[in-house]
């Protein structure tokens, strides 16, 4: 008899959801067979059988589970070798059982669902069907021991969920309680600010020549090639000269560890909450390369699919604050990190030419929030001006 136990996923989170079954009570499963699904407050994982047999659930799809506990058991009395499980009949998905339930209050039928050509349904998918916001997800009160450099990360010793359907604040009106990303994302500000003495310096950028070459670059990669593409390979270009901006610092305030190269996070916000998925090697990933892994995190972003590889490892994040009305933004420095640069949109700007005439520009702020143990303001401005020039003249 072996046990299926949840690992530590994150340490975003000490509660998971356990999504959905991906194989029955009862079923025979062979050595290694995806098993179950389990949502985080990032990401989605597979847990497998790490030994063949019958397959016996101790929980419930949609239940609230905690790292260590036996989600189910595998009889390994199962006469004869396991053979791996057919898959769906050709009657229609696997649905998901909190995509049921969102079926179910969106009214939405079960041959739209099918229509949508996918093995496993999920909660996302049921949203974008009619783009509605997706439902809350509820979890216990989570405890934090150490830091995730990875993605969001949980700082604060406790958090509450709250009844929104009893709950009155002092004005009389309904209290709403923050989704799961949202608290992830609380938790972060909360331990960056505690524990990172951060100082920020910014600098207008001329980016004009940058975007004239966006669309010769978005075909030459036929994926969309913008700021963000375009700042990312920028910031892979500075590690070589800039290493102390890509470094981490140990809890004992004085022990530095660079990094062999430059895993830039990304900020992506499509109104499904809030994730920082990882471009890994920017030092030298070409920008098609580039460009290719972004548009993999937004369709990822969209229907709330990352898997926790895809937020693991950044040791530097790329912010973007990308509405037009946003002149200036400061971001946090990510625990576990040294750096953070913000990129706002571009925008005109008026300025004397070299004869003295007025001209127009297009311009953008780039900031830097940097951990001041580590960076002094003298490097901070020298890490923008590389960037600064990677992006006029790559």
């Amino acid at each position: 008899m072996a046990e299926i136990a949840v690992p530590k996923l994150n340490t975003n989170d000490d509660s998971y959801v356990l999504l959905a079954w991906l194989a029955p009570d009862g079923q025979a499963v062979p050595a290694g067979a995806p098993v179950a699904e389990v949502e985080t407050s990032k990401a989605v994982e597979e847990l497998t059988a790490a030994a063949g047999g019958v397959l016996r659930h101790r929980a419930a799809a949609g239940a609230d589970i905690t790292p260590g506990q036996v989600i189910a058991l595998v009889d390994d009395l199962a006469a004869g070798p396991v053979e791996a499980p057919a898959p769906p009949p050709a009657g229609g998905p696997t649905i998901t059982a909190p995509a049921l339930a969102r079926m179910a209050e969106l009214g939405i039928s079960a041959e739209r669902v099918a229509a949508l050509g996918r093995p496993i349904v999920r909660r996302a998918d049921i949203d974008a069907l009619t783009g509605a916001a997706p439902a809350p997800t509820a979890s216990t009160a989570s405890t934090v021991d150490t830091v995730d450099t990875a993605s969001i990360v949980d700082t604060v010793d406790t958090v509450e969920t709250v009844d929104t359907a009893d709950t009155v604040d002092a004005l009389g009106g309904p209290s709403a309680g923050l989704s799961r990303n949202q608290r992830a994302v609380a938790r972060t500000v909360a331990r960056s600010a505690a524990t990172i003495p951060a100082a920020y310096t910014a600098m207008t950028v001329d980016v004009g020549a940058a975007l004239e070459r966006a669309p010769r670059l978005t075909r030459e990669a036929r994926r969309p090639v913008g700021l963000a593409e375009l700042f990312v390979a920028a910031i892979g270009s500075a590690h070589a000269t800039h290493p102390m901006c890509f470094a981490r610092l140990d809890d004992d305030g004085v022990t530095l560890h660079p990094a062999g190269a430059a895993h830039v996070g990304v900020t992506v916000d499509l109104g499904e909450g809030l994730y920082v998925p990882v471009v890994r090697d920017a030092d030298t990933a070409t920008i098609g390369a580039i460009a290719r892994t972004l548009t993999r995190h937004r369709v990822a972003a969209a229907g709330g699919t990352f898997r926790q590889a895809d937020l693991d490892g950044a040791n530097i994040t790329l912010t973007l604050h990308l509405d037009a009305h946003v002149s200036l933004a400061v971001p946090i420095v990510f625990p576990g990190q040294t750096c953070a640069v913000a990129v706002t949109a571009p925008r005109p700007e008026l300025y004397l030419d070299g004869d003295g005439r007025p001209a127009t520009r297009t311009v953008t702020q780039v900031g830097l929030a940097y951990d001041h143990r580590v960076i002094n303001g003298r490097e901070a401005a020298r890490f923008l001006t590389a960037l600064a020039q990677t992006v006029k003249e790559p």
